[in-house]
């Protein structure tokens, strides 16, 4: 009896053994993943990406300039940014690619970097299309097209060849653009959702979708990840020096914070190109972070109200912020989750919508 209790005491410390084994294995099989920013190991409900960023870089991506329709010098517009807390800025005239290079002493001197920009500006249908080039290695132009998708996969595909990101712009300026003219061109980059125009009719009338409703329709149909589109908020710049004769375009009212430590031209190009940004008309964030099942935003307006939208713009939770924070955890279903994040003065922020993994 005293021999059979040793060899049942033997195998029992064996079991556990081979299961402390068994779990140290799975442990270090799934730390590859974490690190390559994937959310785990297979069969679990997760986010298809973790992400972690507290540190941003606040920018314009959409400026116009005396060297088209905007009211002030290139250097002016420049220095307004500059000296109003943004780190970056894409000069886009249309159809003229300004040169980042005449600001070197502006960005020598200082935590701030200008973007290569152009608006590619075209007709089609009887509609404007546009179409921002930043990045772009060169000069693109516009032209008139039989369609407004034809448009699309032009002005798309050039950017792509000149090296740079494609951003659709204003969808509804003279309400040019549906879902299905963006889904029938190739995926670009960005879409614009906020502008601070006040005649491209961001949020839409009674009979047409606002430029958030047709992201979703995107998002839906493309899928958050392989052709989704970033959401990005913009200025529209034109007038920067205040008209009293009609409403103005002007600065501060739509922007971006990119996800980098860095500020220069290949850090925020890079961050463009991959869509690692949030868009705001004025709300801000001071941290957004997926692990696993669980998808968090830390406002810095702890009076805002966060509401995670699903596919086809479901609203699947609102919240107020716990302790700074707010948490949404996967239930099953939701093919991908992003968060809008508004103030009780009705500014707003919006995160990238990150697919889910079943």
């Amino acid at each position: 009896m005293r021999n059979r209790g040793r060899w049942i005491a033997l195998l029992l410390v064996s079991a556990a053994a081979l299961l402390a084994f068994a779990c140290w294995k799975e442990n270090l099989s799934a730390a590859p993943d974490a690190a390559a920013g994937q959310g785990g190991p297979p069969g679990r409900l997760r986010f298809e990406k973790t992400l972690d960023v507290e540190v941003f870089q606040r920018g314009n991506i959409h400026t116009h300039t005396s060297l088209s329709d905007g009211d002030s010098e290139p250097r002016e517009v420049v220095r307004w940014y500059r000296e109003h807390g943004y780190t970056f800025v894409a000069l886009t005239d249309h159809n003229h690619r300004v040169d980042p290079g005449m600001f070197q002493h502006l960005q020598a001197s200082s935590n701030f970097a200008v973007i290569p920009g152009e608006e590619i500006t075209m007709t089609a249908e009887g509609r404007p299309v546009h179409v921002n080039a930043l990045c772009a290695q060169g000069q693109i132009g516009g032209g008139n097209f039989p369609t407004r998708v034809d448009a699309l996969r032009w002005a798309i595909e050039r950017v792509r060849a000149e090296g740079g990101v494609a951003l659709i712009n204003h969808p509804n300026f003279d309400w040019a653009l549906s879902a299905a003219d963006i889904l029938g061109a190739p995926a670009a980059e960005l879409l614009e959702i906020h502008s601070g125009h006040p005649y491209v009719y961001t949020d839409g009338d009674a009979k047409r979708p606002s430029h958030e409703a047709l992201w979703d329709t995107v998002l839906t149909a493309r899928g958050a990840s392989g052709g989704g589109m970033a959401a990005v908020a913009v200025d529209d710049l034109h007038q920067l020096v205040a008209d009293s004769n009609a409403p103005p375009a002007g600065p501060g009212r739509g922007f971006i914070e990119v996800f980098s430590r860095e500020v220069s031209p290949a850090a925020i190009c890079s961050a463009l190109a991959w869509g690692r940004l949030y868009a705001s008309s004025g709300a801000r964030l001071r941290r957004i972070a997926i692990v696993d099942d669980a998808f968090s935003v830390w406002p810095a307006a702890t009076d805002a109200v966060v509401e995670f939208i699903g596919a086809g713009g479901r609203v699947l939770d609102r919240q107020r912020p716990l302790g700074g924070r707010a948490t949404y955890q996967l239930r099953g279903g939701e093919r991908y989750v992003r968060a809008r994040i508004t103030r009780p003065d009705g500014k707003r922020a919006w995160t990238q919508a990150y697919a889910t993994v079943e």
